[in-house]
């Protein structure tokens, strides 16, 4: 698909992933509208981003609202005349007991991480189904593939992303909508850990990992859109871990054991 001229929505643009995303279509020439639920962050995006070609649209809204997502998606194509590319982003993390945590909270990811794909999704899909063309990019993460201890309801948001996109895909290409979905291991950089809910402390196993840093992601979504692409994973590793994981089970449980659990146990925050 051409980038140049295309018109682009990222939810969650404001930080992190989203906005590197937002960045990366932006020097390609194409139209973006920023979503997040934080103004200011937007308005500065836009205001950086203004010297490169194509226009800038930030939208203030709350992915858990489907009706701030459609009045969103409805601006954009007031703004631009149409979507052609969804890049669903959004999303909060947890680290939280699976078997003792807050239920609200894995409630809140739950509805942000999953749900806010959904709203979404029903919002720019009437247009595209009229355009006969578009393409949606779920962003998901390794972690749906390799679950991570006291991550679980965030992994499992994640893996259900993953369904949705397969199955979407099924679902609307007869409509020339195309789904993509993008898996990122670690990514440094980004606020993504000052944002989530935590309910422990864990032993640092972000020391232990390097990550990559955002605008590698964004570029990656970038050229999924442009080469058509089913699936991507951002570094070789990602795509082995997730190998190594399906062939050797019990390898990869021993190692996150290893890396997530071996220092200590980890020990619940105060209530806030």
């Amino acid at each position: 698909m051409k980038v140049q001229g295309a018109r682009v929505l990222v939810t969650g643009a404001s930080s992190g992933i989203g906005r590197a995303t937002a960045v990366a279509f932006a020097r390609a020439g194409a139209h973006v509208a920023l979503l997040a639920r934080e103004e200011g962050p937007l308005q500065r995006l836009a205001e950086e981003l203004a010297s490169l070609p194509g226009r800038r649209l930030p939208v203030v809204a709350d992915v858990r609202e489907p009706e701030q997502v459609r009045a969103a998606v409805e601006r954009t194509v007031e703004a631009f005349g149409g979507v052609d590319v969804l890049v669903s982003n959004a999303g909060v993390g947890l680290t939280a007991s699976i078997a003792q945590g807050r239920l609200a909270n894995m409630r809140h990811v739950v509805d942000v991480n999953l749900f806010g794909t959904v709203h979404a999704v029903q919002a720019v899909y009437p247009h595209m189904r009229e355009q006969r063309r578009g393409v949606i990019v779920i962003v998901s993460s390794v972690t749906g593939r390799i679950a991570m201890p006291y991550g679980g309801v965030y992994s499992a948001t994640k893996a259900g992303l993953i369904a949705l996109a397969d199955a979407l895909r099924l679902e609307l290409a007869e409509d020339g909508i195309r789904v993509v979905t993008v898996l990122p291991g670690y990514t440094s950089g980004t606020s993504f850990g000052e944002n989530s809910l935590k309910e422990l402390h864990l032993p640092g196993p972000s020391r232990l990992l390097r990550g990559v840093p955002a605008s590698l992601v964004g570029r990656k979504v970038l050229e999924a859109v442009e080469r058509e692409r089913r699936e991507v994973y951002v570094t070789l590793g990602d795509r082995l871990a997730v190998g190594l994981r399906a062939l050797l089970p019990g390898l990869v449980d021993w190692g996150l054991r290893r890396i997530w659990l071996a220092s200590r146990r980890p020990r619940p925050l105060s209530a806030p």
